[in-house]
């Protein structure tokens, strides 16, 4: 089993990911859809950390070692496997209706 550790632009990703679903949808559903996706990478991801590709979307502009998981329709989770020791290395949540270039550059303004 593998452990899940959360990084601090994850973190930020999430506050980014819940404001633009409470903008669009509501802040109930940006809570139900934080509630899913935490269900998921807890239920999947310590037993199957490689249940997603290398990230196309990151390959275009030159990030070659992280995941992109679909967890759902709209619902992406960036991730890194550290196999030596034991862990999933959580990267980043977006909504596939973000633009992945802005996000990026936002969430590195904030590290």
């Amino acid at each position: 089993m593998y452990s899940i550790v959360a990084s601090e632009t994850f973190k930020a990703s999430v506050q980014r990911f819940h404001a633009f679903l409470a903008h669009k949808y509501g802040v109930e559903f940006a809570q139900l859809q934080l509630s899913l996706v935490r269900q998921s990478i807890e239920q999947h991801l310590p037993s199957n950390p490689n249940i997603a590709v290398i990230s196309p979307r990151l390959l275009d502009i030159g990030i070659t070692e992280y995941r992109q998981w679909h967890i759902d329709k709209h619902n992406l989770l960036f991730y890194k496997v550290d196999s030596n020791h034991k862990e999933v290395q959580l990267l980043a949540l977006m909504d596939s209706r973000q633009n992945i270039q802005k996000l990026l550059f936002e969430l590195m303004l904030l590290a």
